[in-house]
């Protein structure tokens, strides 16, 4: 019981709980987010928001090219500030260049993609300045994670959550869908500017020291491998809503798979916020080995017990939960929503938890190769299911897709860790 107290004071004193509560407090606005929207807009305006943000969040996981793990990761280390100060300086720069890139690529497919549905295309282009004020939010956030100022970074997640709650609702009743999409923008300017004055400590983006050549590769190519796997992993669920958007066509359909794919997709913060705290940990003691070998056993029996519990409410309690939440009309929800919710199951304890931690192993280019073959199968599945079975078809691609990711990156996970090798780098 002692050694439970000393445990928990420490987790408290270190952050931990802040993270823990923050995500909690930063999912559940969220989902309140959700939930205000669909009782604001109508059906057929809801599934064109939907695919409209859906275009922009597939766009912004390429994000920087992945720049912000790379200050994670590099940043963690015990490293001298003004080394720091080199990598944030070079990070921000880069990341603001690749925005460019996410901007123009909106525009073209907003003018001459193939969206589906065609309501979506003004809204998807008004989208194309998000990138540059997204990024440097993100930024920021996670340079208080590298600085493992952990209280200010969970202050800063809710107060993006909660202005987008307020804006977002009051831009709906004003404005629509138009009006949402200026409550997004306004979120984040603020939350940038409070970001800002939160890392004023830590980054100066003045003149400075450049960062060595050799440094920069570094980085880049670190950035880029954790970046493309982090895409393909979120790829998962945002993939469906584009190809359902596509192949189906229905503003209505395309909204009822987005409910019933909000609560799993919103759940899975239990492994994100747990991996928040203690990915950095993890790249302080690599060289510990007994520590990451009990670390690992304890996150993954966690991060199980917790998921498979809130896996079983959502499968038995699917059709009170929707009803309550969006309404008799949204029933139809219910089918993709149980077999989501075997999906989150996968995905949390075996998936994500077993990604984050093989990056802070530095196995960047192993949770690539994983991502990439999840992601073609993805695609391939995503089509051809959601051809022949609708949107239910969608939802047991991604479940398949889960199952598979699953199943080349944990038994990995424990080779690595009881390999016997000397060193994880």
């Amino acid at each position: 019981m002692n050694a439970l107290l000393k445990k928990t004071r420490y987790l408290l004193k270190d952050g931990f709980f802040h993270i823990l509560g923050s995500t909690f407090i930063n999912k559940i606005i969220a989902f309140l987010t959700n939930i205000a929207l669909v009782r604001i807009l109508s059906k057929s305006d809801y599934g064109v928001f939907t695919g409209s943000f859906n275009a922009f969040y597939i766009v912004f996981l390429f994000s920087g090219l992945g720049i912000t793990s790379g200050i994670l990761f590099f940043c963690s280390k015990d490293i001298a500030k003004e080394d720091k100060g080199e990598y944030y300086r070079f990070s921000f720069k880069f990341g603001i260049l690749s925005e460019l890139f996410l901007s123009a690529a909106l525009i073209l497919y907003g003018v001459f993609g193939k969206v589906g549905i065609e309501e979506t295309r003004p809204y998807i282009i008004s989208l194309a300045g998000l990138p540059f004020i997204a990024f440097i939010y993100d930024y920021l956030s996670i340079v208080l994670r590298a600085e493992k100022d952990n209280v200010k970074y969970a202050r800063l997640m809710n107060l993006n959550s909660a202005l987008y709650l307020v804006f977002g609702a009051l831009g709906a009743m004003l404005g629509g869908i138009a009006g949402t999409i200026a409550g997004r923008y306004l979120a984040y300017i603020i939350a940038g500017i409070i970001g800002g004055i939160y890392c004023k400590d830590y980054i100066k983006l003045g003149p400075g020291r450049y960062l060595p050549k050799e440094k920069r590769l570094d980085i880049v190519k670190y950035s880029l491998k954790a970046g493309i796997t982090s895409a393909l992993n979120v790829l998962l669920y945002r993939l469906d809503v584009a190809v359902i958007a596509i192949v189906v066509a229905n503003s209505a359909i395309l909204a009822s798979y987005k409910t019933g794919a909000a609560l799993p997709e919103n759940v899975n913060f239990i492994p994100q916020c747990v991996m928040i705290y203690y990915l950095p940990i993890f790249i302080q003691n690599l060289k510990d080995r007994e520590w990451i070998k009990r670390k690992t056993r304890e996150i993954y029996l966690f991060v199980g017990g917790i998921s498979l519990l809130i896996g079983l409410i959502m499968i038995i309690f699917a059709p009170f939960i929707v009803k309550l939440l969006w309404g008799e009309k949204y029933l139809d929800a219910v089918p993709c929503m149980r077999v989501l919710a075997v999906s989150f199951m996968v995905l949390s304890t075996f998936r994500t938890t077993s990604t984050n931690i093989l990056l802070a192993l530095k196995r960047a280019g192993y949770t690539m190769f994983v991502s990439l073959i999840a992601g073609l199968s993805n695609i391939v599945l995503d089509v051809f299911m959601t051809m022949r079975y609708g949107s239910i078809g969608a939802a047991y691609a991604t479940l398949i897709v889960t199952i598979l990711a699953s199943l080349l990156s944990f038994p990995y996970v424990i080779y690595i860790i009881y390999s016997g090798k000397k060193s994880y780098e």
